[in-house]
């Protein structure tokens, strides 16, 4: 009985196999299925996408801030050392300005000098 039951089993098995496998019909509901998630799939690569658009621009946006600051920093110091050295060119000036009317107070006419000799 072991035999017929192993020769049952290896003929159900070769059957089986020999079979070719069933078509899948096609359905309204199968169709309708495959399309929305076909429209899944797109938007959530959609959606992916719009993520990852939105990191780019928060990166930009946080960029474009510190970049900002620093420009405003760099102006700031800038104007400062202008002002610094506008302010030194001016006492200069002063300073030359006073030496020249020390120089002129001190020297005599010409027609000054004849008198006194």
């Amino acid at each position: 009985m072991g035999r017929r039951v192993w020769g049952l089993g290896a003929i159900l098995l070769l059957a089986a196999c020999a079979r070719e496998p069933a078509v899948p019909r096609s359905s309204e509901a199968l169709e309708r299925s495959a399309r929305l998630l076909a429209r899944l799939d797109q938007l959530e690569a959609d959606l992916h996408e719009e993520g990852s658009r939105l990191v780019v621009y928060g990166e930009l946006e946080q960029r474009h801030g510190q970049a900002s600051q620093i420009a405003c920093q760099v102006s700031d110091e800038h104007l400062d050392e202008i002002h610094r050295l506008a302010m030194v060119q001016e006492r200069k000036q002063q300073l030359k300005d006073g030496k020249r009317r020390a120089v002129a107070q001190a020297r005599v006419p010409r027609g000054a000098r004849a008198a006194l000799n």
